[in-house]
């Protein structure tokens, strides 16, 4: 999976980088199609973007194919949902860390969309008002470990892998390897669709 960064700099921030050691760097939407055809995810750095050029950009990238993940210098719920419904399928701080540089990539990768834990449990109970309790039919928690039953119910209510960890005293590695198994298992694709499948069940 390529991953390419639009920033009008031009320049891959070091974090960027120590995410996706081959990430290509674009100064426009425009040029995504000419400089990183084989990109799949986009990161688009909109620090210094106004709500309409933001989405004048997401749309040129999306209908090019790229999924996208919009990077904000002021992370804020209105924010989030914006971009999500301009057609981005993530949303995160433009200095995110790394490690979860690298998470978000490969939920967006695999069709999941990504956005800050505390929005998650906005957008569940929004869902799971709409969501038929019949969609979840079928779905057996005990095919899930103890432990697996524990990260998973910890994730639906919110949390973050860092904040997982320090409730289960495990490492973040580990919660990153119990989370795969438990969307595997469960058959979701991403935080939210797992918290909606935890909430109808526990309903």
């Amino acid at each position: 999976m390529e991953h390419v960064f639009v920033t009008p700099g031009g320049a891959l921030r070091n974090r960027w980088r120590e995410a996706f050691p081959g990430a290509l760097v674009v100064t426009s939407v425009e040029a995504l199609a000419l400089e990183a055809p084989a990109a799949e995810v986009a990161w688009l750095d909109a620090s210094q973007m106004h709500d309409t050029a933001r989405r004048e950009r997401l749309a040129v990238a999306t209908a090019a194919g790229y999924r996208v993940v919009v990077m904000s210098a002021a992370p804020g719920e209105a924010d989030a949902f914006q971009a999500l419904n301009a057609g981005a399928v993530g949303y995160c701080h433009l200095e995110s860390a790394p490690e979860q540089l690298r998470e978000i990539g490969l939920v967006v990768a695999h069709g999941g969309l990504w956005m800050p834990a505390e929005l998650v449990q906005r957008l569940v109970a929004l869902s799971v008002r709409t969501q038929p309790a019949s969609d979840v039919a079928g779905v057996n928690l005990e095919v899930l470990t103890p432990r697996e039953r524990d990260v998973a119910r910890h994730v639906a209510q919110g949390a973050s892998n860092r904040e997982v960890a320090a409730a289960l005293d495990i490492t973040e590695r580990t919660v990153k390897a119990h989370l795969s198994a438990v969307f595997e298992k469960l058959a979701v694709r991403d935080r939210v669709q797992l918290a909606l499948v935890m909430r109808q069940i526990a309903g």
